[in-house]
This record gives C-alpha cells, sequence and structure tokens, in this order.
C-alpha cells in the first residue's frame, strides 16, 4: 500500500457542532456582553433623568414653577444635555446654544423669575 493511500484511511473526519452547541458557542458570549452594557445603560439614563429632575426640582422653589413648568423644563433639559447613555456621543453645545437653551427655559418662567434664571445662568457660564 502507498502512503497516500495511507493517510487518506487513517484522517479523521472533521466533527461537525451540533445547532444547539452552535447557538451556546456565539450565544453565551453575546449575553455576557450584552447584559453588562444593557443595564449600565439603562442605569446611566435613570442617573441622568435622576439628576436632571433633582435640578429642575430645585428650581420649582427659586423659580416659582407650577408642575407644568418643571416637566417642560425636564424635557427640554433631557432634549439639550443628552439622555446619558454611554452609547451616545454627550453634545458639545457653542456658547450661543447654551445662551439659547437658557433663554428657552427662561422664557417658560414669569417675566422677572426668567430674567433672574438667565443671569445666573450666564453668570455661572450654564452650570447646573
Amino acid at each position: 500500500m502507498s502512503k497516500a493511500s495511507r493517510k487518506n484511511k487513517n484522517a479523521a473526519k472533521p466533527t461537525t457542532l451540533a445547532p444547539r452547541d452552535k447557538a451556546m458557542l456565539i450565544g453565551v458570549p453575546i449575553l455576557l456582553l450584552a447584559v453588562p452594557a444593557l443595564v449600565l445603560h439603562f442605569s446611566s439614563i435613570r442617573q441622568q433623568r435622576a439628576s436632571i429632575s433633582k435640578t429642575v426640582e430645585g428650581w420649582r422653589s427659586i423659580y416659582h414653577l407650577s408642575d407644568e413648568q418643571v416637566e417642560s423644563i425636564k424635557k427640554i433639559e433631557i432634549d439639550f444635555h443628552g439622555t446619558g447613555s454611554p452609547f451616545s456621543f454627550r453634545p458639545v453645545h457653542k456658547k450661543e446654544e447654551t445662551h439659547r437653551h437658557h433663554q428657552e427655559i427662561g422664557g417658560l418662567m414669569a417675566p422677572e423669575d426668567g430674567a433672574r434664571f438667565i443671569k445666573v445662568m450666564e453668570k455661572s457660564e450654564g452650570k447646573h
């Protein structure tokens, strides 16, 4: 018998994985990455909303805000500052955009409270 024919007889056939095994081989690593990513995503969004709510609730008594004004301002803040998701880009704003943002919020308030709000925000360079 020649060497070529011996090699063919002794060669092991490649093993194939069952569909269930393939699913486990692919699915488990995906789950190990996806679950922490989802937890991080949703906890970051919750923290951002809580931070915005705390800030706006603090403004409630200072600027005499109603419930409707508070809810409108919260929406404006989330739209401007972002959701807080680590998988999204944090918005970078120019001074003019920040000024317009403060004017938009101040416009929802009573005229003297709005003017005072804009003055405080511009003095603190929009840090809130």
